[in-house]
């Protein structure tokens, strides 16, 4: 029999007395295939991998021998196939990774401060593959996949109506926080599958590494202890608000204060959204935990 490769989630795994034992595997097709590995193997279930099988004949029934197997992550694909591939086997974000991004590049271009600029793009392209692909959160608001990306797309586009009513407010932080306040939770969160918390997700937080993610950039880059720096500090320390939040200072520049108000609106807002869709005009959500677990009528105009 000739070998073929495809990519598959495992469902099941299944533990047996043979050499070898079975996982059951959803293909990006939505077909269902049984396979066999070597007991020796060890995989994450609800995992995506990328096999090359042989198919053969177990006691008289047709499964398929895999020869090599490879995670997700492990394989050379671009963003945006991974990004297909993980819309075929979960939750993903309503709009397509290519818009997504490119809402993301134009406001990147638009930044003209040469500290600002330099510091955001290297923290960007840093952490540019698993930003498009983890969830904003393990529940509440855009937790599933590219969340993350899709929620910082949502609050770009926020920025052109805040800096045309008030003018004073300097564009190139805003667009620099609202990229880099969330940008640590690809080390907060353990995956951007049914991820958890990591050990230093729980013990520093999204904000504590990205404060000290943007210091060893600023350090590598020549920038320390300037003002740019400082302040994009501020915005990612601050865009909690609460210190129960995980903000340990509030917003004392009005850049800060409005990445707050567009991080709060955009979870707020996108949450409420999704429970309209589950509901028909003239009803009341259930209710909404973002939302201090109010209901929410669902007009019919």
């Amino acid at each position: 029999m000739e070998k073929f490769t495809f990519f598959g989630k495992v469902d099941s795994i299944n533990d047996t007395t043979y050499e070898t034992f079975t996982l059951s595997v959803l293909t990006e097709k939505n077909e269902r295939k049984t396979l066999r590995i070597d007991k020796s193997e060890k995989l994450d279930l609800n995992a995506v991998y990328q096999f090359t099988v042989e198919e053969i004949i177990f006691k008289e029934r047709t499964q398929f021998l895999v020869h090599e197997y490879s995670h997700v992550n492990q394989v050379d694909i671009s963003i945006e196939r991974k990004s297909e591939l993980m819309g075929a086997f979960y939750e993903y974000a309503p709009v397509e990774i290519s818009e997504v991004k490119a809402i993301i590049d134009g406001y990147l271009t638009r930044i003209n401060n040469k500290i600002i600029k330099e510091i955001t793009l290297a923290l960007y392209e840093k952490y540019k593959e698993p930003f498009y692909l983890y969830p904003a959160a393990t529940k509440f608001h855009h937790a599933y996949i590219s969340g993350l990306s899709y929620h910082t797309s949502t609050m770009m586009k926020m920025v052109d109506g805040f800096v045309k009513v008030y003018p004073f407010l300097n564009q190139d932080l805003l667009i620099s926080g609202i990229i880099l306040h969330d940008i640590m939770k690809v080390e907060e969160l353990s995956n951007f599958a049914g991820p958890e918390y990591t050990k230093v997700g729980k013990l520093l937080g999204h904000i504590t590494m990205g404060v000290k993610e943007l210091e060893l950039t600023a350090q590598t880059l020549g920038y320390t202890g300037t003002e740019e720096v400082l302040l994009m500090q501020h915005m990612i320390l601050s865009h909690h608000y609460y210190g129960n939040f995980g903000s340990p200072k509030k917003p004392n520049i009005p850049e800060a204060l409005v990445l707050h108000f567009i991080d709060n609106i955009d979870s707020k807002l996108t949450v409420l959204m999704e429970a309209f869709e589950e509901i028909e005009s003239g009803e009341f959500t259930s209710p909404i935990g973002v939302l201090d677990r109010e209901k929410y009528y669902k007009s019919r105009l």
